[in-house]
């Protein structure tokens, strides 16, 4: 247990303090977020340990990665800034190191960042049972099950795909559920390149919705797919809405009677209202999440 509590946190100061009094010189380190990589095992991570070279640096996405690893350990005190772990990856490539990525495999490329990434983690046979009994009574779990629904019918569904969208897991996603995918990918790499601190993030989605209006945006979209995953977050940032953490959460939820946010009550009164199954979420749901139901 590393202490941080005296004063506010600094995350970068806070590693290269770890990295000095625990880590060997030439060691190859690992990172991750609070959530990153809940289906990851040891073996796989010692594994790919392993493998990384001097001056390489491994991550599992290349604009905001959760799980980074790097070789050797003395190389962190060539970063001078980043704030958190999503702009970590960057900072050491910027510092030098080669990039490189994890393998495909779920565990390196899935984290649970929201509550829709913790109801497709239940549905993966890697899970435990107290994840499942702990979301099976959400209103969520009925509506992802229709999701799985729409996409095991193996009739190449439309499925509409809206937000930070990962073109590699997108794809991947179409092949193997054997859809048909409507992508609209915007954004990616908003926090960790500094958009979002500067008031730069811009969404043609957002665009629409100034528009026509939520309801008529579902609308349309009813029209046009049998399901939606949707990361909200562009749009959110585009808005300049500004709620807690939890006031997102509820309307990922479809939990109305916690929204007091006008705006944010709209968008999750006419996602639960859509004529098809709309789930949303954050980055993960279009991101390392698709892999989910590759599996399942």
């Amino acid at each position: 247990m590393w202490e941080t509590s005296e004063g506010a946190f600094d995350w970068l100061g806070t590693l290269q303090d770890v990295v000095r009094a625990a880590a060997r010189p030439g060691e190859t380190v690992a990172v991750m977020g609070g959530c990153a990589a809940p289906l990851l095992e040891a073996g796989e991570l010692v594994r790919v340990a392993q493998a990384v070279r001097e001056g390489e640096v491994w991550q599992n996405n290349r604009l905001s990665p959760d799980l980074v690893m790097w070789r050797p350990a003395e190389r962190v005190f060539g970063v001078d800034v980043c704030r958190n772990d999503n702009e970590f990856g960057y900072a050491l490539e910027q510092a030098g190191l080669d990039v490189r990525f994890f393998p495909g495999e779920l565990g390196f490329g899935f984290d649970l960042d929201t509550p829709v990434d913790g109801v497709l983690a239940a549905m993966h046979p890697g899970c435990g049972p107290r994840l499942v009994e702990a979301v099976a009574e959400w209103p969520l779990w009925r509506r992802v099950h229709e999701v799985r629904s729409v996409l095991g019918r193996g009739e190449y569904a439309d499925v509409a795909l809206i937000g930070r969208v990962h073109p590699v897991e997108a794809e991947r996603f179409g092949q193997s559920c054997k859809v048909r995918i409507r992508v609209f990918s915007e954004e990616r790499g908003m926090k960790a390149l500094g958009r979002v601190e500067r008031g730069e993030v811009r969404s043609l989605v957002g665009a629409l919705v100034e528009a026509v209006g939520w309801s008529r945006f579902f609308e349309v979209l009813a029209g046009q797919v049998g399901c939606v995953l949707f990361d909200t977050r562009v749009v959110l940032e585009h808005f300049g809405v500004q709620v807690s953490e939890e006031e997102r959460f509820a309307a990922d939820l479809g939990m109305m009677e916690e929204l007091r946010n006008p705006f944010l009550r709209e968008m999750a009164v006419a996602a639960v209202s859509c004529g098809v199954p709309v789930l949303m979420g954050g980055q993960s749901l279009v991101g390392g999440g698709l892999r989910i139901w590759r599996d399942v």
